[in-house]
């Protein structure tokens, strides 16, 4: 049991490698100015449809272990991103990233389609994207409070394939360079028009800070109001964001009466809040060849006990206590799916590096760790990953739990993960 909840948390950790995402709103949303052309007599180019097909497939084997005298958790697994992009006139553009993976130990293939969405526009002044899509919303690298949008968290231990896309429909209205609107409309649980989620966005620029003021809201859920920040102090980076609702919409445990219960904190305004300080270093004859990036995030809801310390046993309430009728507080966590890994207590830290040209010139090495304050147990990793010009990767990830026994990072008694990947894009 406890091997799969902790395959299960690793699974669910965040990673510092944003730029997995297929599909970049970057290219959407690259150009907002509006350019005067001079009349010539040269014959324009005709818009031309154009259909690309590219990918990535990543073979994976790691191992648990928990003890130098029990066996280890072995999987092997490939996995297969294929994506399709079709740009046709009218700066309208389709994509579409499915994901096939094949687990050769319960001879099972498993096929998703993480993104597929259509962009059109209204006379070059308000874009649209609708469909399954993968949001950029909010500015810090690992914890994002004011994003509500997306279905799939940031990963901290690098995810194998794409982020899952949520449902519905983006759009964008830019005013020259200065100001933008951003606006989502979640369709994805709708069974019905009042089940509508939505979120809004103002940004704007000002000297060389670019901010956020932004809005969630969806019935039988308190609204969301966030703002969020990135500029530049001297050489160092700088982002952050804060959400503030009047009652946290994640539901808790507690113990009353000596049954534990799930529970919705409605008596307090409930603030959440990442900070993120980033720097590039000079090494040898290349700028910004290490970097260092270090985050913060404060959660007021979180738990300062984590609940995994406590081995008392309690009766059980709700649609769990059918199948598990008693157990200790951590197990009433998990079995009710309420354990987000890197949200659970109050206090977080988060300290990333990075060396290019390690050793060799296509080497990156990267050392990261992350760090639960209210029960000191944290998770570090160490990795090194080749990419050569042929688009050929190949990677090595080792990370260990550190702290006490039954915190946030060390309930399931693994000592060590390991993970073997090689892959190719196309």
């Amino acid at each position: 049991m406890k091997k799969v909840l902790f395959c299960a948390a690793l699974a669910l950790c965040p990673v510092h490698a944003l730029a997995q995402d297929a599909a970049s709103e970057l290219e959407m949303f690259s150009s907002s100015e509006i350019v005067t052309q001079a009349v010539s007599t040269a014959p324009v180019e005709e818009e031309k449809k154009t259909i690309g097909f590219s990918g990535e497939v990543v073979s994976v084997m790691e191992d648990i272990a928990y003890s130098s005298s029990s066996a280890g958790s072995l999987n092997s697994y490939i996995t297969g991103n294929f994506m399709l992009d079709a740009r046709l006139k009218g700066g309208v553009k389709a994509f579409a990233n499915l994901e096939t993976s094949y687990y050769p130990g319960q001879h099972q293939t498993t096929s998703t389609l993480r993104e597929v969405f259509l962009d059109f526009n209204i006379d070059h002044r308000v874009y649209f994207r609708t469909g399954k899509q993968v949001l950029q919303w909010g500015r810090c690298y690992l914890w994002n409070p004011t994003d509500l949008v997306n279905v799939e968290k940031n990963h901290f231990v690098p995810k194998i394939g794409s982020r899952e896309g949520a449902y519905g429909l983006k759009f964008h209205v830019p005013f020259g360079t200065t100001y933008n609107i951003y606006g989502f409309l979640d369709t994805g649980n709708a069974a019905e028009a009042r089940d509508l989620g939505g979120a809004l966005k103002f940004e704007l620029l000002s000297g060389r800070t670019e901010m956020a003021f932004s809005g969630w809201a969806k019935r039988d859920r308190r609204a969301v109001f966030g703002y969020d920040l990135s500029s530049r102090l001297g050489d160092v980076d700088i982002a952050g964001e804060v959400s503030v609702a009047r009652r946290d919409n994640t539901r808790l445990i507690r113990e009353r009466n000596g049954v534990m219960e799930t529970y919705l904190n409605d008596q307090d305004w409930i603030t959440k809040a990442a900070i993120d300080f980033s720097k590039g270093f000079r090494l040898g004859n290349f700028n910004d060849r290490l970097t260092v990036t270090s985050e913060f995030f404060y959660n007021q809801d979180g738990y300062v006990k984590t609940p995994f310390r406590d081995k008392t046993i309690y009766a059980f309430s709700g649609p769990l206590a059918a199948a598990v009728p008693a157990g200790t507080r951590g197990l009433y966590l998990l079995g009710n799916g309420l354990y987000d890994t890197n949200y659970l207590s109050r206090y977080y830290g988060a300290l990333f590096t990075s060396i290019s040209r390690f050793i060799i010139t296509d080497l990156t090495l990267n050392m990261n760790y992350i760090h639960n304050f209210n029960d000191d147990t944290g998770l570090l990793s160490a990795g090194v990953n080749y990419k050569n010009l042929n688009d050929f990767t190949a990677g090595c990830l080792v990370m260990t739990p550190l702290g006490p026994a039954n915190g946030e990072y060390t309930f399931s008694g693994a000592k060590l993960f390991a993970q073997l990947t090689a892959g190719v894009s196309f």
